[in-house]
Parts: structure tokens; sequence; C-alpha cells
């Protein structure tokens, strides 16, 4: 799946006439300093993946949780079957938290959440945003399994800056650097 034409200008010029190539049914991983653009980047592709139809589950850095409503009621909006919201929760070590808000949840719980909707929606295309930011380590661990399961076969595209998540999924891995931004394949 190549990506074509990618322009983006801020203040200056962060991609021109920019090419990514992402590895279909599989996990890649995009890593790179801080301000590079690789969250740009990642908003560019899910923008030309749904104006060509295809359903995405993006796990974004924030939360993202409606604050008004319970975390069923978040979660619902995506997938009314209760005993799978209920199931994927367990599986999740986010067993009593149905009926809890937003703000009663802590970051990492937050954050668990928000990747909860995103297996829900079950897109053909799974985008990432530092989702295992905020996880402790036994979390993350468990998360990163339940990924590997939940989006086996579909194409994955993930941002993070550490290298041993790369390594726990034997993902691909592509540098995005400089100004405009180059890119580095590596495997």
């Amino acid at each position: 799946m190549i990506f074509k034409n990618i322009n983006l200008t801020y203040k200056k010029e962060v991609f021109k006439d920019f090419e990514i190539n992402i590895k279909e049914n599989g996990f890649n991983f995009i890593i790179g300093e801080s301000g590079v653009g690789k969250t740009s980047l990642l908003n560019i592709i899910k923008n030309r993946l749904l104006e060509s139809n295809k359903k995405v589950s993006y796990v974004f850095q924030e939360d993202r949780l409606i604050p008004w409503i319970t975390v069923e009621k978040n979660l619902e909006l995506i997938l009314k079957d209760r005993k799978e919201i209920e199931k994927l929760l367990i599986e999740m070590n986010l067993k009593d938290v149905l009926e809890k808000y937003p703000y009663e949840l802590s970051g990492g719980m937050k954050k668990r959440i928000n990747i909860a909707r995103a297996i829900l929606y079950d897109g053909d295309i799974f985008l990432m945003d530092e989702p295992f930011n905020g996880l402790d380590r036994d979390n993350k661990k468990n998360i990163i399994e339940l990924i590997k399961k939940k989006a086996k076969g579909k194409t994955c595209i993930i941002i993070t800056h550490n290298k041993e998540e790369i390594k726990a999924f034997k993902g691909i891995f592509i540098e995005i650097y400089g100004n405009p931004v180059k890119i580095k394949y590596n495997s």
C-alpha cells in the first residue's frame, strides 16, 4: 500500500512529494523525533483511507472519551453488544469500569478504553498513535498480545518511540527524519 504525493506545510515545509510504502496485512511502525510529523502523517493516511471507503480503527494519543457519559455508553457508540464489550474489557484488565465516567479513570485506564474502542470497531486497517504510552509494564504486555490477536491479518500502522514495542510485534519500522521529511525502512 503506497501513499504518494504527500505534501504538508505549516510554518515550514514538513512533507514535500513524500511517499511511504506500508506493508499490507502486517504491523508497520513509524518512528522519529518529536515534532517531525508522525501524527500529521498518520492523519493524512487516515484521510486518504477514508476517502477510499476503507473502514479505519484509530487509536488517538489522547483518549477522546465523551466526559459526560459512562464508559459503557462511550463504547456502545461503536458496538451495542454489551456482552462483547464486557468480554473485551475483562481481557484488558478493565473488569469493573462500565458504569464509571472518564474522570473516574486513570490515564492508563482511559488509554485502554481508547484501544478497546478501536478493537470493537474492527476496522480493516488499524492506525495507532503512541497507543502504549502511560501503560504499566504488565498492562502494556497484555495489550500488545491482545492487539496482535485482534488485528492479525490486518494492516496496522503504529507510531511509537519505543523499539521494544516494535520487537514485541516483530513488525517493520519506518523512520522519518529531516526537514522536509525523509524516510528510511528497517526490518
